[in-house]
């Protein structure tokens, strides 16, 4: 995430270094963006057929909603909120694919396409890398680096792990990827980061603080439904919608087959 550091208080010289490399490099536009909060709880796609945000129409961007301190989220949307969450974002759309569920689950298991995937940084004002690193793991162990994922391992079930380095954090960082159900027309997956994700000494997210479930459903013919829902629970320093909002388009259109800037910024 883009993040924001105060430097109020007097530094000495490596500190004052520090700052301005976190700074120089995931700089935050102060306060939230200029988004509408929506008034309505999300509704995610169960049985398929209502969701909130609705379905943007084929060609279109997805639909946007965001939370702030959503203290509670139906069943179906697969998370868990304990305490009032820091931000939730949901991103719905439509869009044309002509293969299977199976080529769909190929293109998630494909960690290493994200690899230098690319999001429009708000505070930078320009397309820039998202991910510089990125591999499928053998176990949680982030030295078990393997390749890709295959569709029939993620639609077996069970929980994987990858490991990718965001430019705005600094190491390696380790997410589980799991597929919690799915049919010839669908799959709902869920991802979260299973270690502290950090830059610096400032821990943005401890294990679990952030979540995404994604559901999949063929809607009619060759047209497809997508509906993304991600829950920052907790976070170590302020958050900005709108890179929150870039960085899952990335993925959107990474996994739809679009250029990640095909198009104007979700959030510009």
């Amino acid at each position: 995430m883009e993040i924001w550091l105060s430097t109020k208080t007097k530094a000495s010289l490596p500190i004052r270094r520090l700052t301005r490399l976190i700074l120089a490099g995931v700089a935050l536009v102060l306060g939230l963006s200029s988004l509408a909060m929506s008034q309505q709880t999300p509704s995610c796609p169960e049985d398929f057929e209502v969701a909130n945000p609705p379905f943007a129409d084929v060609g279109e961007p997805p639909n946007v909603s965001t939370w702030k301190k959503l203290s509670q989220l139906p069943t179906s949307c697969q998370i868990d909120i304990q305490y009032p969450a820091k931000l939730t974002v949901a991103l719905s759309s439509l869009f044309e694919h002509e293969g299977t569920i199976e080529d769909l689950a190929q293109r998630l298991g494909a960690i290493s396409k994200t690899k230098n995937l690319r999001y429009w940084s708000v505070s930078n004002e320009k397309w820039r890398r998202l991910i510089s690193n990125a591999y499928a793991l053998e176990s949680a162990n982030t030295k078990s680096a393997r390749t890709d994922f295959t569709a029939q391992e993620l639609l077996g079930g069970n929980t994987w792990f990858f490991a990718q380095n965001d430019t705005s954090t600094w190491g390696l960082n380790r997410f589980s990827l799991k597929i919690v159900d799915s049919s010839p027309d669908h799959l709902i997956l869920e991802s979260s980061n299973t270690s502290r994700l950090r830059l610096g000494p400032v821990t943005l997210f401890n294990p679990g603080d952030a979540q995404t479930v994604l559901f999949l459903q063929r809607f009619e013919g060759t047209v497809w439904q997508y509906f993304s829902l991600s829950v920052i629970k907790k976070s170590g320093l302020p958050l900005t919608t709108k890179s929150v909002i870039n960085r899952q388009a990335a993925f959107y259109r990474l996994l739809i087959g679009q250029a990640p800037n095909a198009g104007p910024p979700l959030a510009p």
